[in-house]
């Protein structure tokens, strides 16, 4: 889950839990106001069961136990597969994919125009982890792939 989006939902009111490895993306979660649990650590969901919206980016195993842990009627919105193949939202769970994502794409000018709003006004802080001059792009895309990252890359022209 982005950055932009904790803003977003904790603004809303939501309860934000965000999953991660490695201390200081958790760290980066708890600072951005949500709940963080370590997905590598067994049992993981137990303790946050019962999930009414889940964003789903990673796929895989980790995709598949949030799905086991979203409330009977709650929203799995799957967005990538950086950690395998992506999940299946299967009976139970409305699920959202690209055709739904797609719909919603179609908003953008909307969308952003509000997002812009609240970032012109300090309610939205961007987490940019890290710039690469762009005669560098491979380098940046080698720090992306080794899961090294916090928050956005960017490429300087």
């Amino acid at each position: 889950m982005g950055s932009l989006l904790v803003q977003l939902a904790l603004a809303a009111g939501a309860r934000v839990i965000g999953a991660a490895s490695g201390e200081r993306k958790l760290a980066l979660i708890r600072d951005l106001g949500a709940e963080a649990v370590d997905y590598t650590v067994p049992g993981w969901t137990d303790p946050v069961k019962g999930f009414d919206v889940v964003y789903d980016g990673v796929g895989g195993t980790i995709g598949r136990e949030a799905l086991a842990a979203t409330a009977a009627g709650g929203r799995f919105v799957v967005h990538g597969a950086a950690g395998g193949p992506f999940t299946q939202p299967g009976e139970g769970v409305t699920g959202f994919g690209f055709p739904e994502l797609m719909r919603i794409g179609q908003r953008a000018p909307e969308l952003s125009a509000r997002a812009l709003r609240a970032a012109a006004e300090g309610r939205l802080r961007p987490v940019i982890g890290q710039t690469f001059p762009l005669e560098r792009a491979a380098d940046a895309h080698a720090a992306i792939e080794s899961r090294q990252v916090l928050g956005k890359t960017l490429l300087i022209m």
